[in-house]
């Protein structure tokens, strides 16, 4: 679609909103990059805190005013400004390793069916390394670097940080710059991408950004990033992803909170949903939303397929994995029969 080897110019886009004490150190890393030829946007989201008078005085470095307030409006009118065939995203409170937009560069070019390239990252706070449910968190995203490894987990959550995306401006453009519909932007862009038929793809290696969390990161005050704006984005494109495929319905693995909650929006998008699936002997005889709960003994029974995907929505920790292994030992193929999606 967008293939071919990639011109050796770079448009990062780094929108911001009040960027405080991480900007400078954010920009200063992206100035700091290697081997490449590059412009740095910095699309101001009406800040007010001062810091971008602060930034330093570089001839690659081009502070531009948002027209609209808001993330969306400001990546897309960095986009429309931007100069360079290639697209790249940084975030004002991130780092990027010197040699993170060389890598992933070279890496389109090494690679030149992937339309959609990420990078592996390191989380980390100010007070030092991360701990517990990130690193699981961390973990599971660097290990998903090929194509079939992202494709296979992008209806759980995003496998690729926004601010590592690097694409084709021309890629970018068609399909439509980013969206506001109420929820994640990346992930959002990331579901279109997998609908188009893009192919995505990482470096392998060390991290090429260090990705901060903080308490005032947008994702964890922006409802636009709460747990529900992603389920009714993953109904929306699940809905649509079915459907290119000519399959009028699904079941759902899982009647708890996840699964009814999927229901409610799958229905709202028009995906019939059939019945449920579950584990939990105190269901027999239940129904849920007034349909079929059926039981599954995974030490004592191996089910058939249904005549539709069943989609595994229980989000507890290690369940992914033991539904996988349960259902490939029932010769199910993920993807064909089953697919993730929490």
């Amino acid at each position: 679609m967008h293939q071919g080897p990639p011109e050796t110019g770079i448009s990062v886009l780094l929108p911001v909103h009040n960027g405080g004490q991480y900007l400078n150190e954010s920009v200063r890393s992206i100035l700091a990059q290697t081997g490449v030829e590059l412009e740095l946007l910095i699309i101001d989201d009406h800040s007010k805190d001062g810091a971008i008078a602060a930034l330093p005085n570089d001839a690659r470095l081009q502070v531009l005013t948002s027209p609209q307030r808001g993330i969306v409006a400001a990546l897309n009118y960095g986009l429309q400004q931007a100069r360079y065939s290639i697209i790249a995203r940084m975030d004002a409170d991130d780092i990027a390793a010197p040699d993170r937009l060389s890598t992933q560069l070279a890496y389109l070019a090494e690679n030149p069916s992937v339309e959609f390239c990420g990078a592996v990252v390191e989380i980390f706070r100010d007070n030092g390394a991360v701990e517990g449910g990130f690193t699981i968190y961390q973990d599971w995203i660097n290990n998903l670097q090929q194509h079939h490894d992202i494709t296979r987990e992008l209806f759980i959550e995003c496998p690729i940080p926004h601010p590592t995306f690097m694409l084709r401006k021309s890629a970018l453009l068609d399909l439509g710059g980013y969206l506001d519909k109420g929820w994640p932007e990346d992930y959002d862009l990331c579901c279109r991408a997998l609908l188009a038929g893009f192919r995505f793809g990482k470096p392998s290696g060390p991290a090429l950004l260090r990705w901060r969390d903080h308490a005032q990161r947008l994702s964890r005050n922006d409802q636009s990033y709460a747990k529900q704006a992603f389920l009714r984005c993953k109904a929306h494109y699940l809905k649509r992803f079915f459907e290119a495929r000519q399959q009028s319905h699904v079941w759902l693995w899982g009647a708890g909170k996840t699964g009814l909650k999927l229901h409610d929006y799958l229905t709202d998008e028009g995906l019939h949903v059939a019945g449920f699936y579950d584990v939990n002997p105190r269901m027999i005889g239940v129904k849920k939303r007034n349909k079929t709960v059926l039981i599954v003994d995974p030490e004592k029974q191996k089910i058939v397929a249904p005549d539709a995907p069943v989609l595994i929505a229980v989000s507890a920790r290690g369940a992914r994995q033991d539904i996988r292994k349960y259902l490939a030992n029932c010769d199910w193929r993920e993807g064909r029969d089953f697919v993730c999606v929490a």
